[in-house]
């Protein structure tokens, strides 16, 4: 793989990393991201933790432990940590140590909203500089379907999937959809895409997308055509070489239609096949760092030094709209 600027080394940010329907109360999920591995679980509180994985006392992966209460047990040894990564039971102990009542667990940010859970990531382990915006369209407000998703697990990095926001021309050659209007602004940790975009073969009629990049993973987007729809995609690095990508949609009920859910899940299967057809574009191209551009390429380098910010090593933006 060729190396850049981006090569080897992760954003910081909100990224998704779960929908709430895929973590039920009492149960665990093993999350491995950013080269490290993580435990999420939700307590009969109905809270959802995410720690570190790996049990300080010998080691044990706790994805293979069990929920009680607001705790999560090790398999191992059977100590128990709570929400905060505070040790607060051993079996066969009545003294826990003072290191463990602490937090011997790395405890890390969680936001659930939107029906889906955002893991923050900094390398150098900050505090979130910024939070994702909540929407009640897609928080489970009445008159929209549930979350119609996939996710597929790639070979690429998120600098190749950022680009699309700017990358009008591959809408006609890739999607069959030419994109007759498109503004593209940036501010701060915000980039957005505001597009009318033709008649597509599958989705429908003339297209009305607002697509909003808050921070490097997570994208909301509203689009206005056949059918109203609230969508997201958040792209969440795995290791150096791999990611996960994951669509999701809904749809705002039409009470002229007789079942919109079904509907639903067929625009969700044609969206899907649509977003792939990048996928497989991204999974065997490479990264150009200087490339050869026409004067119709878009706005390119505007985006790439709005994304360069989310990195170590790389200044704030402030403005560069």
């Amino acid at each position: 793989m060729n190396k850049d600027f981006f090569s080897d080394r992760f954003p910081k940010g909100w990224f998704g990393v779960l929908f709430s329907s895929e973590l039920a109360i009492g149960e665990i999920k093993s999350l491995k991201y950013f080269n490290r591995d993580f435990v999420a679980f939700r307590g009969e509180n109905g809270e959802v933790a995410i720690l570190d994985a790996h049990c300080p006392h010998l080691g044990a992966h706790l994805g293979g432990g069990t929920c009680v209460g607001n705790t999560i047990r090790c398999p191992f040894h059977g100590w128990q940590f709570d929400q905060a990564g505070k040790c607060t039971a051993i079996p066969y102990s009545e003294r826990i140590p003072h290191k463990a009542k602490k937090g011997a667990l790395k405890q890390h940010h969680v936001r659930e909203l939107n029906q889906m859970i955002h893991l923050w990531f900094d390398p150098e382990g900050g505090e979130p500089a910024w939070e994702v915006p909540l929407s009640a369209e897609m928080s489970g407000e009445d008159g929209w379907t549930r979350w119609y998703f996939k996710r597929w697990r790639i070979k690429t990095q998120g600098k190749e999937i950022i680009e699309n926001l700017v990358d009008t021309p591959h809408f006609a050659i890739v999607h069959h959809a030419p994109v007759d209007k498109i503004t593209v602004e940036f501010d701060q940790h915000v980039a957005r895409q505001i597009a009318l975009i033709g008649a597509h073969p599958t989705l429908g009629d003339q297209l009305e997308t607002v697509a909003t990049y808050y921070g490097p993973g997570v994208m909301h987007v509203e689009m206005h055509g056949t059918h109203e729809s609230r969508q997201v995609n958040f792209h969440t690095p795995v290791d150096n070489e791999s990611l996960d990508l994951c669509y999701g949609l809904k749809l705002h009920r039409d009470p002229a239609l007789e079942d919109t859910d079904a509907i639903a899940e067929e625009y969700a299967g044609f969206a899907h096949k649509s977003f792939y057809e990048d996928v497989e574009i991204w999974e065997n191209k490479v990264y150009r760092e200087t490339p050869l551009l026409c004067p119709e390429d878009g706005q390119l380098f505007e985006l790439r030094k709005w994304y360069r910010q989310f990195f170590v090593d790389a200044p704030p933006q402030i403005n560069i709209a």
